[in-house]
């Protein structure tokens, strides 16, 4: 996409509690834009020697978000577009986005409208996570780990984003493919962008 490869990069910023299909969406997005993934969860898998060393799960799970700002930060300043997949939990995860030198930010938010189904594929995923160094070893592996992960949030996700452009989809509904919510995003941020052209003076 043209447009969105502009020489001031647009972020898609990926919302939403673990299993609820973000880094499914995120791949797709990705892939349809042509641009680069952040993948949050790839910086916080390689922490575990250092949180086995006390490291200490907060500061650590800080310092994945601090290297996530600084590689998208690079990569927008080189020009591109990017998908940042991480569950945006905090006003100041987005805050953070805001920052970042960007034609836009849009927010993607991953709502599962069948909770049912959720609830399958986390506990599906949480079969096949190892506790022993394997990728996702500090995600919510049964329900009854991401109800305490959300209960633990204290009602802090459901933040107002102000004036950010947001996109909510539904990633257990049946009759909607991955790719046709991927190609509605890429739709939505064409819309915009148009919209923001047009509204520049002259």
């Amino acid at each position: 996409m043209s447009e969105e490869q502009s020489a001031d990069g647009v972020v898609v910023a990926m919302k939403g509690h673990p299993g609820s299909g973000k880094s499914t969406v995120a791949r797709a997005i990705a892939s349809a834009l042509r641009c680069p993934l952040l993948d949050k969860d790839d910086v916080r898998d390689c922490t575990l020697h250092l949180e086995r060393a006390g490291g200490g799960s907060g500061i650590l799970n800080d310092l994945s978000y601090a290297v996530l700002w600084r590689l998208a930060e690079r990569q927008l300043r080189l020009g591109l577009s990017i998908v940042v997949d991480s569950p945006l939990s905090r006003r100041a995860h987005l805050d953070a986005l805001a920052r970042l030198p960007a034609a836009l930010v849009i927010v993607v938010e991953c709502r599962p409208g069948n909770q049912d189904e959720w609830r399958r594929r986390l506990e599906e995923r949480g079969g096949v996570l190892a506790d022993d160094g394997g990728d996702g070893w500090h995600k919510p592996k049964t329900w009854a780990d991401l109800e305490r992960l959300v209960e633990g949030y204290q009602g802090c996700t459901n933040y107002d984003i102000g004036d950010v452009p947001r996109i909510v989809v539904d990633t257990t509904d049946p009759e909607v493919s991955t790719q046709a919510i991927a190609l509605r995003v890429v739709d939505f941020i064409r819309s915009l962008l148009a919209r923001a052209h047009h509204s520049l003076p002259p």
